[in-house]
């Protein structure tokens, strides 16, 4: 899946902590800068930002802290030679 900022997503998690809830996703990219940039278009799109006004206003901080990694595959890995993505 594909969305407008050319996230595509890998994978998604969910695993609870007491009453906390955390999610995690993993995105693939071409490379390092098109993750900076789109990232950063993400960040700033005022749509995105009124959702988040709104969501917020209607139930809270829902997004604590984001963490942001860069994953490097290693040569050992299982999946080394093909896309997370199904073709």
């Amino acid at each position: 899946m594909t969305g407008r900022y050319g996230f595509k997503f890998a994978s998604m998690w969910e695993t609870k902590f007491g009453d906390r809830t955390e999610f995690v996703y993993l995105l693939e990219w071409p490379d390092e800068a098109t993750k900076i940039a789109q990232w950063a278009a993400f960040m700033a799109d005022p749509e995105w930002s009124e959702i988040k006004r709104v969501t917020h206003a209607e139930h809270g901080l829902m997004v604590g802290q984001i963490e942001d990694r860069l994953l490097a595959q290693v040569d050992y890995s299982l999946v080394r030679q093909r896309s997370l993505l199904p073709r």
